[in-house]
């Protein structure tokens, strides 16, 4: 008897477009020099507000796939010669509003394909999961609140929880977070433009708090679609001397250095790299409590709860680190502590590493797909 074809080992990752220091961009860059079939497409080569990264590594290695022209009914047909092309097993959706139609039309075809999706949070992805669900093996989240929202959904794929982390020994503290804390704080806001972050919640915020304590300054780092409005809001606000918007930084380092406090406003979240980074960096968080930013809080070790809206709370909060120096510099500290001890990057790297090997190695789920 003949022995079985071996099982498809490569990974085809899609994207909707790939951003400058996204964490699945870095994540797939990590699996390649771990010596994995990465193949990465790409539908759009651009988004408006965005620095896109253009892959010149897997580019180099002809692993970068344009599929702008393959947004329309023909996607699946390009998607199934790709698999063909590459010996695709697994194939990893990243936030591509195209590729859940265009997946589950391939899956129908070839059912033997294994199909991740990766979900940060409830948004509109998390809807477009729920109707597609039943194609896909798995879906990789990084919250506990994620997993509760997901697990045991008439979707009937796996859910596994991947921590995210960061390179602490890349972001450490250096700037403001590396000198004696000053009498007058400087609180930033680092993150994309867009509603479900809310910067203009940050503006809000720092207009209320600049009305009553006027020597606080900030800062607002990031791009996005919003980047405008927060513009013109800013030029149009009473606390306008007060507030910088900096825009796009090369690396979060270079803002987060010149910050003494993260502020982390957001309506919609899962767990901001933003807020592990700053932590890593000795910077404490003031954040909303929403998806999965609570647990990432250790309450008075790496930062602090506080609705934006709660204007009166963060003021006493800020107030407090203002007029304790020596409680503020502890902070710093133990906010470094809990990064070291917490947000580890490779602990993060290996867990997806797993997930994907794991799935490669099972058999593709026999259920039937969504038209």
């Amino acid at each position: 008897m003949a022995e079985p074809a071996p099982a498809a080992r490569g990974i085809l990752a899609l994207f909707p477009f790939l951003v400058v220091g996204s964490l699945p961009v870095s994540v797939m860059r990590e699996m390649r020099a771990r010596g994995h079939d990465v193949t990465v497409a790409r539908y759009l080569p651009v988004a408006q507000g965005y620095t896109m990264d253009p892959l010149d590594d897997f580019a180099a290695e002809g692993r970068l796939i344009d599929l702008s022209e393959a947004i329309g009914p023909y996607g699946p047909d390009r998607l199934e010669a790709l698999v063909a092309e590459r010996d695709i097993g697994l194939i990893l959706q990243i936030g591509s509003p195209w590729a859940y139609s265009h997946l589950a039309r391939l899956k129908e075809r070839r059912p033997e394909l294994r199909l991740l999706d990766t979900l940060y949070n409830n948004g509109p992805h998390f809807h477009a999961f729920a109707h597609y669900g039943s194609c896909y093996d798995g879906v990789l989240v990084e919250s506990r609140e994620m997993v509760r929202l997901l697990e045991g959904g008439p979707h009937g794929a796996w859910v596994r929880q991947v921590e995210s982390g960061v390179d602490i020994s890349r972001f450490v503290p250096a700037g403001r977070a590396a000198q004696p804390p000053a009498p007058e704080l400087v609180l930033g806001y680092v993150g994309r433009m867009s509603a479900e972050k809310n910067p203009l919640g940050f503006i809000t915020l720092a207009e209320a708090l600049h009305a009553t304590r006027p020597g606080l300054s900030f800062i607002m780092f990031g791009e996005g679609a919003m980047a405008a409005e927060v513009k013109a809001r800013i030029a149009a606000s009473p606390a306008r001397a007060a507030i910088t918007f900096a825009g796009f930084a090369d690396h979060p380092t270079t803002a987060l250095a010149q910050i003494d406090v993260l502020v982390v406003p957001s309506v919609l979240d899962g767990r901001p790299a933003a807020i592990m980074e700053a932590n890593a960096c000795g910077v404490p968080v003031i954040a909303a409590p929403v998806g999965g930013i609570p647990e990432l809080i250790e309450e008075g070790r790496n930062g602090f709860l506080c609705p934006p809206r709660d204007a009166a709370r963060c003021a006493a909060l800020v107030g407090a680190l203002q007029e304790d120096p020596a409680r503020f510099a502890a902070l710093r500290e133990t906010a470094r502590q809990v990064a070291e001890a917490r947000f580890d990057r490779r602990r993060m790297m290996d867990a997806y590493e797993a997930a994907y090997l794991d799935t490669l190695a099972a058999s593709a789920r026999p259920l039937p797909c969504l038209a």
